[in-house]
């Protein structure tokens, strides 16, 4: 089983940068349709769809209602204004707080978000916006390294509360979500997100430019802001497939799961890593 998902993974690693580094923003964004793709179709699950027509109707929704967003927003050749996309982010974060609530509530206030309407609007709300805050951060560097320090960041949060919470997880975090973690991992997570981001910013402050004491604290506050978010994600899918009687949103991913497994605490952190980049950009000239 290890095996598989170290091969897995590994796959996904090479795809990810293959896709992410060589790709243009334009390319790019079909390329996010794609992994996004089998989202979707998992989504519908979780939705409790199974006749092919209203997954297909599911999926055609979606697509408009991307489509009708990106129309909505300013393009400067292959760059979405900043303006638009921080609010699509500010809007994303709300409604992260509002799935807290609910997370915190659990199990009482089912009733208020079981309909089946309820759960497709919660996907349109989880996977538009990180669907735009990655192009956004892709059309930025075109290299792709925001992409990628965005994946490192949730990446080691989720790694960070493995191996805290393997070693020192007695008290649990959400029994009634997800047993498996605990305090122990909560904290870990954050500890690790925070050392990265240190290190990510004593390279910035020492290779790129001098970043003032303000600028350090209030990054490092994003960071741990995000990996807050992080867990909220990973929760709140746990909450769906709990509702839906399911262990993996799917089996796209041999030894993972599905798409929405490898990628519920990225929809979360993606509007807080994007939004504070927007708001912190004119202090920060390394893009």
């Amino acid at each position: 089983m290890l095996r598989q998902r170290v091969l897995t993974a590994l796959v996904m690693l090479c795809v990810l940068y293959l896709g992410t580094v060589w790709l243009p923003p334009t390319y790019f964004a079909g390329f996010l349709s794609l992994i996004l793709m089998p989202a979707l179709f998992e989504w519908a699950g979780l939705m409790g769809l199974s006749r092919r027509r209203d997954v297909l109707l599911w999926v055609i929704l979606f697509t408009v209602v991307l489509f009708c967003v990106m129309m909505l927003m300013s393009l400067d050749g292959q760059v979405l204004d900043a303006r638009d996309v921080g609010i699509v982010c500010a809007l994303a974060m709300a409604f992260w707080l509002v799935v807290f609530y609910f997370l915190r509530e659990y199990p009482q206030r089912q009733a208020y978000w079981q309909a089946r309407w309820k759960i497709g609007a919660m996907g349109l709300a989880t996977l538009i916006p990180t669907w735009v805050g990655l192009y956004y951060l892709k059309s930025m560097a075109p290299s792709g390294v925001l992409v990628f320090v965005l994946i490192a960041l949730v990446s080691v949060v989720d790694i960070g509360a493995y191996f805290t919470g393997r070693a020192w997880g007695n008290k649990k975090l959400a029994p009634a979500l997800s047993p498996k973690k605990s305090w122990a991992g909560f904290w870990g997570g954050m500890a690790s997100c925070g050392l990265l981001t240190l290190g990510l910013l004593t390279w910035v402050h020492l290779i790129y430019q001098p970043l003032s004491v303000d600028l350090w604290i209030l990054l490092i506050a994003a960071a741990m802001l995000l990996a807050v978010f992080s867990v909220i994600g990973d929760l709140f899918e746990s909450m769906l497939k709990r509702h839906r009687g399911i262990k993996d949103s799917g089996s796209s991913l041999p030894g993972h799961g599905g798409i929405l497994d490898r990628i519920d605490s990225l929809v979360a952190a993606t509007p807080v890593f994007v939004l504070a980049l927007i708001m912190l950009s004119a202090d920060l000239d390394v893009l």
